[in-house]
């Protein structure tokens, strides 16, 4: 996109995930609104941007932007989206698609219906190491890919204990909804959209419903679990066609490292895909790819390779693109809603199973 083409971009929901997407648009030279219930959240986009700012999202879309950010609460999303594409304006939702299936299918159909451009927030995928990875997988380095092992835990990382974070009613789940929904992403991702043929599952709620919640940073503030009726961790197993099957362990609060990867077993090869978040570090994330051969060539040995490539913030590429997208009225390929609903139908399987 040339960045002359310059759009006016409504951000709905101004706490810390909505201003730091206004801020990337900001330096794409891109004009944005503000909305938000809150006063305070309202006068610190006004510090912060010196624009125009609403106390509903129907008095923002009455300005007629070209495309909206929904950063609200999961709960929120749906009518937020809904109404937006129905008045012809493009949107970027934040993960999840919604907080629950039904909110999450009427999303997808408006989007289908109004042929309005929506994209959710699924940044991983523009990880160079993770489009690297998507790469050796569509060349077939791999061979035929028979499991992928993954996990997403934090030692400590139940965001905002109390608030609606942990609350079922309004974020419509716990640590799945939140973290391990980056994980089945990027697992039918890398598996090219696969049917999922049967999951077993386990959700459990060990850690942040204590009085005593040991911890040493918090995304938000600590209000005592005051609301927590959702889960800290989940394990899954799950079968995919092609008999290719994955294993994902999640979790927001566990007594071992945190870790954020990735292991590819093909016939052919296989891969370490580590993108660990690194604390304290503006959302930077590790990024590191290890690919694992075994070869005969002049006697039996093992090839291990480490790939090198630049960092890249995946938060910015996924704007430009979805701004690209919007600019020039096309649709995406990428990030879809009809993608995000795919991992939403994972999420509600494995909560209907462990109701």
């Amino acid at each position: 996109m040339s960045m002359d083409a310059r759009l006016d971009i409504g951000i709905v929901g101004l706490g810390p995930h909505g201003l730091n997407r206004a801020e990337i648009l900001t330096n794409f030279d891109q004009r944005v609104y503000g909305s938000d219930a809150s006063p305070e959240a309202r006068h610190e986009f006004e510090q912060r941007f010196r624009s125009d700012h609403f106390e509903t999202p129907t008095a923002l879309f009455e300005q007629d932007p070209d495309a909206v950010v929904i950063t609200t609460p999961n709960k929120f999303h749906e009518p937020v989206a809904t109404a937006a594409m129905e008045r012809g304006i493009d949107v970027f939702i934040e993960k999840p698609l919604a907080h629950t299936l039904d909110d999450a299918e009427q999303i997808a159909t408006t989007a289908e219906e109004t042929g309005r451009i929506c994209m959710v927030g699924y940044q991983s995928r523009f990880l160079n190491v993770c489009k690297i990875l998507k790469w050796y997988i569509d060349q077939g380095y791999f061979g035929e890919i028979r499991h992928v092992q993954s996990a997403y835990m934090r030692r400590r990382g139940v965001p905002s204990r109390g608030s609606w974070y942990t609350s079922k009613e309004i974020a419509g789940g716990g640590a799945l909804i939140d973290i391990g929904i980056h994980v089945i992403d990027l697992l039918l991702y890398f598996l090219d959209e696969p049917t999922v043929l049967d999951i077993t599952s386990t959700t459990r709620s060990d850690f942040g419903n204590r009085e005593s919640y040991t911890y040493i940073d918090m995304w938000g503030n600590d209000d005592d679990a005051n609301i927590f009726d959702v889960e800290d961790s989940v394990s899954a197993f799950m079968e995919f066609e092609n008999e290719t099957t994955g294993t994902m362990e999640v979790a927001w609060a566990v007594n071992a490292e945190s870790v954020h990867a990735y292991h590819i077993h093909g016939t052919d090869a296989g891969a370490l895909l580590d993108i660990t978040d690194l604390l304290n570090t503006d959302n930077a994330v590790h990024q590191s790819l290890q690919l694992y051969e075994a070869r005969n060539g002049g006697a039996d040995h093992y090839l291990d390779s480490s790939v090198t490539t630049n960092r890249n913030d995946p938060y910015r590429e996924q704007m430009e693109t979805f701004i690209t997208a919007v600019a020039n009225d096309e649709p995406l390929s990428i990030n879809t809603a009809e993608q995000a609903l795919a991992v939403q139908r994972v999420v509600d399987r494995i909560y209907a199973d462990n109701a």
